[in-house]
């Protein structure tokens, strides 16, 4: 009983230790692009932007490699994707178009900051 015993543990520790998904040390683990971010990204400005927004232009770029960490705090583990959005609006007046750059870190499909500068990680 203790020979079985002892050999289920040796093969659990085994089966943990050899998992791809868990980052060793300066190893890079790449999150799955996100699908839905076009929808994500309308959301935040829908409840981000003050103000009537009747005349604003989003152009949504396509995701790209981050080197951000995305993990608990470490800087092992998962990195996410980044993707670049251009926010257009027309100033109350009608005479000025206010141009602001944003980007939106994910992970997945989790949204995990949104920075002014790409090479600010969030």
């Amino acid at each position: 009983m203790r020979r079985i015993a002892a050999t289920l543990a040796a093969c659990l520790l085994v089966g943990c230790s050899s998992n791809p998904n868990i980052g060793t040390s300066g190893e890079v683990v790449r999150a799955k692009p996100p699908v839905n971010y076009a929808a994500t990204i309308n959301n935040y400005i829908d409840l981000t932007v003050k103000g009537a927004q009747t005349s604003r232009e989003l152009n949504i770029g396509a995701p790209e490699r981050g080197s951000c960490p995305m993990g608990q705090g470490d800087s092992n583990g998962h990195v996410g994707w980044v993707v670049p959005v251009q926010y257009s609006a027309l100033n109350k007046d009608g005479s000025t178009v206010t141009i602001t750059k944003y980007f939106f870190w994910f992970a997945d499909e989790r949204l995990k900051g949104v920075t002014r500068r790409m090479e600010v990680c969030p």
